[in-house]
């Protein structure tokens, strides 16, 4: 009857394994280094949002010479 139990205890840690084994695809979905651009709350203040825009570029920015500026300019 013990050997029954271990075996029973062995399928048991065999089937656990099975089971986390088929969720380890998940593993990769995250990561506790990612930047997903939310942010806690709104910035207190301006430097602070650029604080948060220096670490993460999560506001659209125009660009500093549009295109059209630099063809009149030639």
């Amino acid at each position: 009857m013990t050997e029954n139990k271990k075996q029973t205890a062995r399928e048991a840690a065999e089937e656990n394994r099975r089971i986390i084994d088929s969720f380890d695809y998940l593993s990769g979905a995250a990561s506790a280094h990612e930047c997903t651009g939310l942010i806690p709350s709104l910035p207190a203040s301006e430097a602070e949002r650029q604080s948060y825009q220096d670490l993460y570029a999560y506001q659209y920015l125009p660009p500093k010479f549009p295109p059209e500026k630099a063809r009149k300019e030639e």
